[in-house]
């Protein structure tokens, strides 16, 4: 989906796809794709029209299936990233890339109800992961706190460090039962977009919170890659942006709030 142009806003996707006889051509830029390196296809989402709304034109969106080698379709090296270092992301390029009507995924101008299907249980995954990378996080924290001492007691006594991990404890909690909560929604059928953006949401920015405090728990050394810290922290930075940044989730949270009213 992700466009130089287009990120959050998908109104701005200029990538695009007109349908020739039998056959759909693609025209445009995508990046920040992940692995498609290494992958054998790629599910690409262009423009194929517009509706007119009470906001203005919308663009009508359409998922493609596209093979690694089709002529037109070219991958390029992407950026390097400061979190997740062994992640690829790829630039890709459609010119005039002619694919058949066969490779079109769900119908045509339903990419939005395409991507949907899967949207949501990545957002539950990225949520998850945060979990266990701050369990660890947190792990050393405590650790570190009761064993470490300054002016004759282990640091852990000061309350400049025991709330900071009270704090943390409370936020990994509540954000483990939202998780749990989205995913038993989830596998039932029952999960609306605004419980797995409220998941994400929490999830991503407990992470956050506790690799940062866990960092300043352990003063300099939290930043020396002799631990995993620095690593944390660095990774931590990242889910609040892809599969929907923070802000992203707190509309969507907050347009199902306000819609029953009309507002």
């Amino acid at each position: 989906m992700t466009e130089p142009g287009a990120g959050s806003d998908l109104r701005g996707m200029k990538a695009s796809a007109k349908q020739d006889g039998s056959d759909w051509i693609l025209n445009g830029t995508k990046h920040f794709i992940s692995h498609a390196d290494i992958a054998d296809f790629t599910i690409a989402f262009m423009a194929t029209g517009e509706e007119d709304t009470p906001r203005g034109k919308k663009k009508l969106i359409t998922a493609f299936f596209v093979d690694k080698g089709t002529p037109g379709y070219a991958v390029r090296d992407g950026y390097r990233n400061v979190s997740h270092r062994g992640y690829t992301n790829a630039i890709l390029e459609f010119d005039n890339c002619r694919i058949p009507a066969e490779n079109v995924l769900g119908e045509v101008h339903k990419g939005f109800e395409v991507a949907n299907t899967w949207l949501g249980a990545t957002r539950l995954q990225v949520g998850a992961t945060c979990l266990g990378r701050a369990d660890r996080a947190f792990r050393h924290s405590v650790e570190w706190a009761a064993t470490r001492e300054q002016f004759g007691q282990p640091i852990g006594k000061f309350q400049g460090v025991s709330f900071k991990l009270a704090d943390m404890a409370m936020e990994m909690k509540a954000a483990e039962l939202m998780i749990l909560e989205a995913g038993w929604k989830f596998d039932r059928g029952e999960a609306s977009d605004a419980d797995m953006a409220m998941a994400k949401l929490k999830a991503t920015e407990m992470l956050a919170m506790v690799a940062d405090e866990a960092i300043q728990i352990h003063g300099g050394m939290g930043l020396m890659d002799e631990l995993p810290l620095e690593r944390i922290w660095r990774d931590a930075r990242i889910e609040r942006i892809w599969e929907g940044t923070s802000e992203i989730q707190r509309h969507i949270i907050s347009r199902a709030l306000l819609r029953p009213f009309g507002a």
